[in-house]
């Protein structure tokens, strides 16, 4: 299971859509609260995290991730999807060694990344 996190939910539904399609099982969440609750709920580690940088509340996609691989207990293969290019920003994500994509990203170009960064899709 992937578990996407962001905030608009028209990138949410979006998101969900591209990886049900393929293959993989997705859970989707709109805030860093709601993920944690929603995995919590799950009884299950996920195999992937997808995280939008900016989120509600002044919180950011790292944050999200590191939130939930303390809550699993172990480090999680993620990616950052931004609008951000200000690498000031995206230091914290480069410092964990997360991919990190700029919007807009094309589906086959994100389709390669979850492959590398997260695996294949579950068969």
């Amino acid at each position: 299971m992937i578990i996407i996190i962001d905030d608009d939910a028209s990138v949410l539904l979006a998101l969900n859509v591209l990886l049900e399609a393929w293959g993989y099982r997705v859970l989707t969440a709109e805030s860093e609260d709601e993920a944690v609750d929603k995995l919590s709920g799950a009884g299950a580690r996920p195999h992937g995290i997808v995280a939008d940088y900016r989120l509600r509340e002044g919180r950011n996609g790292v944050q999200a991730i590191r939130r939930i691989c303390t809550l699993v207990g172990a480090e999680v293969p993620s990616l950052i999807i931004t609008g951000d290019t200000s690498s000031e920003d995206l230091r914290e994500a480069r410092a964990r060694g997360l991919t990190i994509l700029q919007k807009p990203v094309a589906p086959p170009h994100l389709q390669a990344v979850l492959a590398r960064t997260i695996g294949p899709a579950e068969a």
